[in-house]
């Protein structure tokens, strides 16, 4: 293994040679890493650790955090949506423009998916199968418009090139389909076992397998980013779950060209070159996870800015209005018939409250583009994860130049850069 099989393609002019890539398993694999490598694992792997006791305890925060990273992720495959319409997509119960409709369940599937990858890496007890990683591919495409069953490997050849593409244009052809069902039980048995690895290294070579296997028709990216959080939360229970994905989003062709060393190594299995290729994956993963939480901790700075201002409303406990903004830290953008099932109060109540909001500036009305319909929304929320490429930007301009800003330093040159209209 390590090495390319030929295969034949049907093409339009007849028979045509092209080569799929077979790598060699990992499951008894700890490449070596290079110090500089080792450095930044280190400094990614004590900031996840303790980021938990830096960041607001309010549920709208693991929330976000989640629906950064779904959105996110399916932003790398090019399906690109906002927080706002997937609140809508929940919210509204209704019609929307199809095509939207058709992005957000797929966006809406990626937060399923990396919420159910988290699940099975706090599942300690025992190891993971192929059947989990099914679960979440299923999950991925609940609900989606697909041409092929969701949950199943893969039964033919599959590549990654551009639209259109033939095996033979393609920039990667995964291992032949009989080759996927053994590949994904070494990689099991790799994430599985109880060892002494670095955890951030661990999901980054279980993330890159993944990727080269390529087991499923499609949704492979965003179930192998999900299994990166699988493999950190099974090796750190109840860390807090890193939007890696956004980080990775801003740089995504240094993250494909992470994977390329690995996905055309050819030779042994015991080799330098073959650990160098793995290292490539892992200091781009190491990066992103330090840049990812750098966007994490101005995330809760803003969210914890953002509680700040709604208890300065001193609000009765007990207030429609309360209910209301209690129900919109989880549902940012929702109607009015919405929160009256999420708060439990009757329309009149809730459009009191709702107008007392809309008059403190903490919540703004609108209208839904799609149906016309008046929508309530809470932009300081929203904003976190609709507006997070500049931020990510300058997280990952101030992590290379080795350069040092507070959360809320952060968060208000990204506040400034908003009300500029940069993006």
């Amino acid at each position: 293994m390590g090495k390319y099989l030929d295969r034949i393609h049907d093409g339009v002019l007849g028979p045509e040679t092209y080569s799929a890539y077979l790598p060699h398993g990992i499951a008894d694999w700890n490449p070596e890493i290079g110090g500089q490598t080792a450095q930044r694992v280190k400094a990614a792997s004590d900031r996840i650790a303790g980021l938990a006791a830096k960041l607001p305890q309010h549920r709208s925060m693991a929330w976000c955090l989640n629906r950064s990273e779904g959105v996110a992720s399916s932003d790398v495959e090019g399906i690109s949506t906002t927080l706002r319409s997937l609140s809508l997509l929940e919210s509204l119960r209704a019609e929307r423009d199809l095509q939207r409709q058709e992005r957000d369940k797929q966006a809406l599937g990626a937060v399923r998916l990396t919420a159910h990858a988290v699940e099975v890496g706090r599942r300690t007890d025992g190891p993971v199968e192929l059947a989990d990683l099914c679960e979440m591919h299923r999950r991925l495409f609940d609900g989606a418009a697909v041409g092929f069953e969701p949950g199943r490997v893969r039964s033919d050849d599959i590549w990654v090139g551009p639209g259109g593409a033939t095996p033979t244009e393609a920039w990667y052809v995964a291992p032949p389909a009989a080759h996927v069902g053994p590949l994904c039980e070494d990689l099991m048995r790799y994430v599985s076992a109880s060892d002494l690895r670095q955890p951030l290294v661990k999901a980054a070579i279980a993330h890159l397998q993944f990727e080269t296997i390529h087991p499923f028709p499609d949704g492979n990216g965003r179930v192998g980013r999900a299994l990166i959080h699988c493999v950190l939360q099974r090796c750190w229970p109840e860390s807090v779950t890193v939007p890696l994905s956004a980080a990775i989003a801003e740089h995504k062709q240094g993250y494909f060209q992470s994977l390329r060393p690995y996905q055309t190594y050819t030779g042994g299995r015991d080799s330098r070159i073959r650990d160098a290729s793995g290292e490539a994956a892992v200091s781009f993963i190491a990066d992103a996870a330090n840049v990812a939480c750098d966007y994490t901790e101005a995330v809760g700075q803003a969210i914890m800015d953002m509680h700040a201002k709604w208890r300065g409303l001193n609000l009765r406990p007990h207030s429609a209005a309360a209910a209301a903004l209690d129900a919109m830290s989880t549902m940012p953008a929702a109607t009015i018939g919405y929160l009256c099932d999420a708060a439990d109060r009757n329309a009149n109540s809730v459009r009191r409250g709702l107008r007392k909001l809309v008059g403190a500036g903490i919540v703004v009305e609108t209208r839904d583009e799609d149906t016309g319909r008046r929508v309530f929304e809470v932009p300081e929320l929203l904003e976190v994860v609709d507006h997070r490429q500049r931020l990510l930007r300058r997280c990952w301009e101030e992590h290379r130049a080795g350069v040092g800003r507070t959360p809320a330093e952060l968060v208000a040159e990204w506040r400034l850069d908003i009300s500029a209209g940069a993006e």
